[in-house]
């Protein structure tokens, strides 16, 4: 499938639909990455801080390129 062709077909409205459902999902995401490194910490289990805390990031960093990328 060709990604070129399915970004100049959609309309604008469908777009901006796909990244409020993105936006959405990114901060659904980081609440989770809290919910884990706060059981986490209350656990004294490193482990789950860290993995928590990759989830806080890796959903921040999808959420950002998602808002740069609209500009």
């Amino acid at each position: 499938m060709n990604l070129e062709r399915f970004k100049a077909g959609a309309d604008p409205e469908r777009r901006n639909k796909v990244r409020v459902a993105l936006a959405a999902i990114g901060t659904l995401a980081a609440v989770f990455g809290i919910g884990i490194a706060v059981n986490g910490l209350l656990e004294f289990n490193r482990q789950k801080v860290i993995v928590g805390v990759c989830v806080i990031v890796f959903s921040t960093v999808l959420y950002v390129a998602m808002l740069w990328r609209a500009r």
